[in-house]
């Protein structure tokens, strides 16, 4: 079965579910799945695990994301994006370059933010915007995100319309942020567009088009990256082919040296068997299995 990763460059209309269900028809793919959600008005890097590596989800979640979000002054949004009912709240002629860099390190490093109540966050496992679109009252908390970097890019004063760029970590929202930033400047703020120019080590000048690969057939794996994509920063044990079958019975393994932590694991041929963890024991225990 063929596996791996795939990046793909979403364009602003289909949600991420709709360009997973596309690729759900390419030849040989029984599972699909998407690394982190863009809504529908955005674009950009969108990865799809493809097979086995729906497994990896949760590995790449912890990737950091760069977009690049237009933010327009002078307006509130009640969705935080161009999708809501604007209402003008100052005039953005007051904003000028200088007020926004003054206020963006603020949002620096770990902040806390409250997710926008038309989100895929789910409560009480209902996502909350199903719940606000039939108009139920949602009780959001504030979350812990931490922002890397954050810089403005370039700024229309006659439009009252910058780009910035930020770099961020799992569960932060960008138009939380554009929301916040108008909140600061005291100017009101939403967000008018955004594109995820990166994720972890995918790239958006490397994405590939939803359209090229509906349209390659039985040449999709061409574009496929290596299932391990997530792990390379972790150390590697290459396993002969005794040690390959004991992991796959989800036996343990020796680890090479007395550090603990996470380990990839992989067979003769250099292939993904499993990932595992490495106890004071100096074993490592596989946690998940790829290949049989």
């Amino acid at each position: 079965m063929t596996s791996g990763i795939l990046n793909v460059n979403k364009p602003a209309g289909p949600s991420s579910f709709a360009v997973v269900r596309t690729l759900r028809r390419l030849p040989g793919v029984l599972k699909a799945g998407h690394g982190g959600t863009l809504d529908p008005a955005a674009e950009g890097v969108l990865p799809i695990l493809i097979n086995g590596a729906t497994r990896l989800a949760d590995f790449v979640h912890e990737w950091p994301k760069t977009y690049v979000a237009t933010v327009t002054f002078g307006f509130t949004s009640d969705t935080g994006d161009r999708e809501g009912t604007l209402t003008p709240a100052a005039d953005p002629q007051a904003i000028n370059r200088e007020r926004i860099e003054a206020a963006l390190p603020a949002f620096l490093g770990r902040i806390e933010q409250v997710p926008p109540i038309y989100s895929a966050l789910k409560q009480g496992g209902e996502a909350l915007y199903r719940k606000a679109r039939r108009g139920e009252a949602v009780e959001r908390h504030a979350r812990v995100v931490e922002i890397f970097s954050i810089r403005l890019l370039d700024y229309d004063s006659a439009a009252g319309v910058g780009r910035i760029e930020v770099n961020s970590g799992r569960g932060m929202y960008v138009r939380s942020l554009a929301q916040d930033l108008g909140a600061t400047l005291g100017s009101g703020a939403y967000l008018s567009g955004l594109t995820r120019t990166a994720i972890g080590p995918l790239r958006l000048a490397d994405a590939v088009p939803v359209a090229t690969l509906a349209a390659a057939g039985e040449e999709w794996p061409r574009w496929l990256m290596p299932m391990d994509l997530p792990f390379h920063s972790w150390p590697a044990v290459v396993l002969d082919a005794a040690g390959a079958a004991a992991v796959r019975r989800g036996q343990a393994v020796p680890a090479p040296d007395t550090t603990s932590g996470r380990y990839r694991l992989l067979g003769p041929d250099g292939e993904l068997v499993a990932w595992g963890e490495a106890d004071a024991t100096r074993r490592i225990q596989p946690r998940a299995v790829f290949s049989a």
